[in-house]
Formats: structure tokens, C-alpha cells, sequence
């Protein structure tokens, strides 16, 4: 067999897909053979070889409206990929895609099903006997109880990691970046707060300078795009380049690591755990990733649709309990919205029958829309009460950068509502513009400026 490409998702899911060993010259046959995925792995192509659906599992009382259900690069799905996924729920809530050769899941009951049964569906595409480079093995794509060392090794790190003075630091950071960028009048929250919040957060965790600078972001915005290398295989091979340009740059902190930070924990611990230090580099070069675009497109779409909805931005920022607040703008529209996993054995799903080698695509996006278990769940409800959203996954492979990432949040909250209590509040200046990807969603632009309004959320 052959080894797949491999193109990283961000640091804590993504989906991947199959190739047939003999298409590999033939674009039309790669595009239309990989697979989608949307969670914190890479994108590869898969081998057919062994692999058997049964085609009457696909049939059922489904009367889905003309034309695809899920076309994950359109521009209106790109827009709002929610009514897409309100389509599939109501019409096939496990749904064969053909484009993306996997099994899609709405669901909110569905997608905690797979995500938590580790043993069933696997991140790992060798225990279905596929060769995987191993550049690619992180903590992001291994199971248990191979996965168990390196979660472990990672988690005891973060957790000595000191987030009290962190939080004042960022939210210090948050504050002077939106009084500078704010002084023109109209500015761009992703560039001036969001991106350079995250870059300089998770590189204050993991102890090392930040890599600024035109070169880091195309090399950023290349693994990103690819990850949606299933749909587009033209932003595979970008992608690969630029995963292995990281790696060397990880390689290169890990080899010289600053006395007590992160990356010198765990290089430091790595052999009591038993972990191999280039496994150990690529996990590090998925939470650097992460940390970076996944956290600041959390931060974008979170301030986009704060300003979109005045009234609920004001409860959010004025919230009883900060962390609802967070909570349901993670919930509302998240960053990751799918994960892959591959199925371990034959198996039931929903009602239908998935058979081994089959990819499993939970669409995180979907689930937490789900109105069996979000009420009213277009909408945005600070408040919201009982909100077990899956933005930051679920099981053995649930976000490590979690709790990093509620900090960050509530420091822009925070910035945000001392504005408000000024009478400033932040209002749109301009449409905001979308990424042109689907597996990691966010904003390349969100034009934003402070006006005088009511003060202590007022409306």
C-alpha cells in the first residue's frame, strides 16, 4: 500500500479519505476518492483495498429536497453551513456522501455516540491496516492505549501550566491591542486583535518566540487550506510543505528549549513516559497550530456574532456566569466543525449498517444545532443553561487547549465589557468575510469600530 500524503488539521480534529492505489495519476478519480474531514487531524487518501459497504444500508425513507444535501466549499455553504446541516438532520441524518466517500453525521446523539467510542472508531487509520507516515502520528490521530502516554505527558504539563498570571497577561494584551487598533476608527478585528492574541498566547505557553511574519502565515493558511485537501487536491502537496517547514521549526524549540517552559517539560519527561521525542514534535506542532487558528478564528466568530446581535452581545458581556457565556459562543458557530474517525469493525449507526473501513465524518457544527438537545439553537443565549456543545470535542480526544482557549475568550469578554460600561460599545463597520474553508471556519476580515452606546449592556 501506499503512504498517504499527509496534511494536518488543527491541535486538538479533521477528516481524511481513500484513494485507490491505482488513481494517483488521475485527478478527477483523487478529487472525487478522498475523503472530507473536519477535526484536528490530517487529510489522507485512503486504499479501497478490503473495504465493503452494503449498499442497501444506504436506502430508507429519505426524501431529501434536489440537488446535494452537503456541498461543504460552496459559498453559501461557506456563509451559513447551518442550514446545510439542518437539511441532512431532517432528511438523512446518516448520510452517504459520495464526494467525500464517508458517512456524514448530524446528529447531536450520533456524533457523541462516535466520538466516545474509541474502540469502534478509531483515529488511527493503521488499525484498519493502512500505512501512515510517521511524520503524521501525534496525539491528535492515536488511540488508546497507545495515545494514553502522550495525552498524558501533555495534559501534566498544561496543568502545572501557571494561568493565573497568564490571564492577566493576555487580558492585559487583549485591552492594548483593541485601544491601538480602535484609535483609526474603523479596523479589522482579526488582524489587529484576534490573530496576533492567539500567536502570542499559545507561544507564551509553549515558551518560545513568536514566528511573525508573511512567511509564517502562508505557511499557516497553507496546512488550513489544506485540510480541506478531500474536496480541493490541489491544497494537498502546499500544505505538506508547509506541516514539514513547522515540524522543522518545532524540532528546532524542542532541540534548544528555554529552562522550565512547556516544550521543556516535556522533552524533559518524554522518556518516563515512554513517548519518542518525534512524536512528541509533531504533537507540539498540532498544539502550535491549533492554538494559532483555531483559537483565533474561535475569537472572530465569537466577536462576529456578538456585534451581529446587539442584545445578546450586551447579555454576553454582562453574563451572571462568565463561563455560559463562553460556552454557548463556542456552541453557536465553532471553529472545528467535523471530526473524522474510521470504523474498527462492522457496526450500527442511526439505524444504518457501517461497515469496517468506512469513514465516519461528525459534523461538530451539526450536532450542537441540534434542537433535541439545543432549544432554539439559531440562536445566541448567553444564559443558555444546559449547553453540552461539542466544540471542544468529546472522549479520548477531547480539545487539550480547552481551557487555554476559555481564557482567551474571557479576556476579549472582558475588554469588551469595560468598553460597554464607557458607553462604547463595538458595532459592525462592513460585511465580514469568510474563509474559503470548511473544515476550520472562520474570518479573513471583520471590519468592526467603536461607537457610544448604552453603558452596562443596556439596550
Amino acid at each position: 500500500m501506499a503512504t498517504r500524503p499527509v496534511v494536518e488539521v488543527r491541535p486538538f480534529p479533521v477528516t481524511r479519505r481513500r484513494a485507490r492505489p491505482d488513481s494517483t495519476s488521475d485527478p478527477v478519480m483523487n478529487k472525487s476518492r478522498r475523503a472530507v474531514t473536519a477535526r484536528r487531524l490530517p487529510w489522507y487518501p485512503r486504499s479501497d483495498e478490503g473495504r465493503t459497504v452494503d449498499e442497501s444500508s444506504r436506502s430508507g425513507p429519505v426524501s431529501p429536497p434536489a440537488g446535494p444535501l452537503y456541498t461543504p466549499l460552496h459559498p453559501d455553504t461557506l456563509q451559513d453551513p447551518y442550514r446545510a446541516f439542518r437539511l441532512l438532520r431532517e432528511n438523512d441524518p446518516v448520510h452517504w456522501h459520495a464526494e467525500l466517500d464517508s458517512w456524514v453525521l448530524t446528529r447531536y446523539e450520533d456524533c457523541v455516540a462516535v466520538l466516545r467510542d474509541a474502540q469502534r472508531f478509531r483515529s488511527d487509520f493503521r488499525s484498519i491496516g493502512e500505512e501512515v507516515p510517521q511524520s503524521a502520528l501525534s496525539v491528535q490521530m492515536l488511540d488508546p492505549p497507545e495515545h494514553a502516554a502522550i495525552r498524558h505527558l501533555l495534559v501534566g504539563a498544561v496543568r502545572e501550566q501557571r494561568f493565573g498570571g497568564l490571564r492577566t497577561e493576555i487580558r492585559e494584551l487583549v485591552r492594548s491591542r483593541l485601544a491601538e487598533a480602535s484609535t483609526g476608527g474603523t479596523f479589522d478585528f482579526v488582524e489587529r486583535v484576534a490573530r496576533p492574541v492567539a500567536l502570542r498566547t499559545i507561544c507564551r505557553v509553549l515558551g518560545v518566540d513568536e514566528p511573525g511574519g508573511a512567511e509564517f502565515e502562508a505557511m499557516s493558511n497553507a496546512i488550513v487550506r489544506s485540510m480541506d485537501g478531500g474536496l480541493d487536491g490541489s491544497r494537498l502537496e502546499p500544505g505538506a510543505r508547509a506541516r514539514a517547514e513547522l515540524s522543522e521549526l518545532l524540532a528546532a524549540w524542542a532541540g534548544r528549549p528555554a529552562p522550565g517552559t512547556f516544550i521543556d517539560r516535556v522533552m524533559r519527561r518524554r522518556e518516563r513516559y515512554g513517548v519518542p521525542a518525534p512524536l512528541v514534535i509533531n504533537s507540539l506542532r498540532a498544539m502550535l497550530h491549533a492554538g494559532y487558528e483555531s483559537a483565533s478564528r474561535l475569537l472572530g466568530n465569537a466577536v462576529s456574532a456578538l456585534v451581529a446581535d446587539p442584545q445578546a452581545g450586551a447579555k454576553a458581556l454582562h453574563a451572571g456566569v462568565p463561563d455560559a457565556a463562553i460556552d454557548e459562543l463556542v456552541r453557536f458557530d465553532p471553529p472545528v466543525q467535523a471530526d473524522a474517525r474510521v470504523c474498527a469493525t462492522d457496526c450500527g449507526l442511526g439505524g444504518r449498517r457501517l461497515a469496517r473501513g468506512s469513514v465516519v465524518t461528525v459534523l461538530i457544527g451539526a450536532a450542537n444545532h441540534d434542537p433535541a438537545v439545543f432549544t432554539d439553537p439559531g440562536r445566541l443565549l448567553p444564559d443558555r443553561s444546559a449547553n453540552p456543545h461539542l466544540g471542544f470535542g468529546k472522549g479520548v480526544h477531547a480539545c487539550l487547549g480547552a481551557q487555554l482557549a476559555r481564557v482567551e475568550m474571557a479576556a476579549v469578554l472582558g475588554a469588551l465589557a469595560q468598553y460597554d460600561d464607557r458607553g462604547l460599545a463595538l458595532r459592525p463597520a462592513g460585511d465580514p468575510v469568510r474563509e474559503p474553508t470548511a473544515t476550520l471556519r472562520g474570518l479573513s476580515r471583520l471590519p468592526v469600530r467603536l461607537e457610544a452606546g448604552a453603558a452596562g449592556g443596556e439596550q
